[in-house]
This record gives structure tokens, C-alpha cells and sequence, in this order.
């Protein structure tokens, strides 16, 4: 049951014989071309988009402050949830891997990429509800402030060498308890 706009044809003999199906390729009629101005070479597309990109690095800096102050703010209301158990519902921890997730794949645009990779680590213990239920809550806010530093002490001029260590050491330690999570639930399994 085939379209009869779509091209097919009969492959095979006997009890092989089947239908090939050859869709046509629209791809040509939803891609815009790149035209040549007359005497002008043709314009590299991605070099546009970094020269897009490099007008919007001075909203940069606001942009990373606004995500931070919101992990800071999704790590609060986290900590503050009334009862023990709401920390591990849905609703209570979703604002606070959102914020995380969205660093973790802004940040190295930003220019920040020893925030991505801690904010990748973060995301890291966030995302499992069995291991953020082992994952003490000392080592999240250790992330938070983390991520929260690297972006304050960024114009020191040790920050990337100490941002490189803290992150290393951060990813080291989220993968350790998760490895940790993991190994023990395949034992019981």
C-alpha cells in the first residue's frame, strides 16, 4: 500500500520478489542555495553564523549571570522543600537540572567551558533519581557554588588552571558515586 505519487518498482522473482519504494528527494526544494553575487565568491554559511555569533558575545556575560542566578535560585527552593521527600519528586528537582542542562550546553558558547563540563556533571547525578537519592546533597551545592565561582573569578589570572582542576575533581567524584549507584543495583538485579 503504497502512495501513488511515490515512485516503486518490483525487485526480485518468485517467492522473492518485493516492492522497492523510492521516495522522491525534496531535500533541493527546502534548502535555500547559497547565490554568488556577480564577481563574489559564494559565502561560507558557517563563517556567517560566527560572525552572527560574535555580535551577540556582549550579551554574553548577562545571559550567564541570569542562568546562574537561576541554578542558584532552583538550588534553594530545592534545599528548602518542606518535606524530605519532595527533594526526590519530579517537581522539586526539575527546575534545578533544567538550569543545569541549560549550562551545561551554553556555557562553552559563552566562552565558558569549565562551567559546561561541571554543569555536565551536575546533570550527571541529576538525571538518575537513584543515584541523587545516594548523592549527598553537599557535593550539588558544591556544584552550584562551583559553577557559580568559575563564572565571578573568570578574570583572575589563574582561573582557567583552577577552574580545570575543580572541574576534573568534581567529574571525578559525581562519576564515582554513580558508578558506585549502578554497580550496586546491577548486583541486586
Amino acid at each position: 500500500m503504497t502512495d501513488p505519487d511515490v515512485p516503486t518498482r518490483m525487485v526480485g522473482s518468485g517467492s522473492s520478489a518485493h516492492e522497492l519504494i523510492e521516495p522522491p528527494n525534496k531535500l533541493k526544494d527546502k534548502v535555500k542555495p547559497i547565490l554568488q553575487a556577480q564577481g563574489q565568491p559564494l559565502e561560507d554559511p558557517v563563517a556567517r553564523a560566527e560572525r552572527e555569533l560574535k555580535k551577540l558575545e556582549p550579551q554574553f556575560d548577562e545571559w550567564i549571570k541570569s542562568d546562574i542566578s537561576r541554578l542558584k535560585q532552583a538550588w534553594e527552593d530545592y534545599i528548602t522543600a518542606s518535606e524530605p521527600v519532595d527533594q526526590d519528586a519530579e517537581g522539586a528537582i526539575a527546575p534545578l537540572f533544567r538550569a543545569a542542562h541549560d549550562l551545561k550546553g551554553q556555557a562553552a558558547t559563552y566562552g565558558k567551558p569549565y562551567i559546561a563540563t561541571v554543569a555536565a556533571s551536575l546533570c550527571m547525578i541529576l538525571e538518575d533519581p537513584e543515584t541523587l537519592a545516594v548523592v549527598p546533597p553537599a557535593l550539588i551545592e558544591q556544584h552550584v557554588n562551583a559553577i557559580a565561582a568559575m563564572h565571578r573569578e573568570s578574570s583572575e589570572p589563574s582561573a582557567d588552571d583552577l577552574a580545570s582542576r575543580l572541574s576534573e575533581e568534581l567529574t571525578k567524584i559525581a562519576q564515582s558515586f554513580v558508578a558506585a549507584d549502578r554497580g550496586k543495583r546491577l548486583k541486586v538485579s
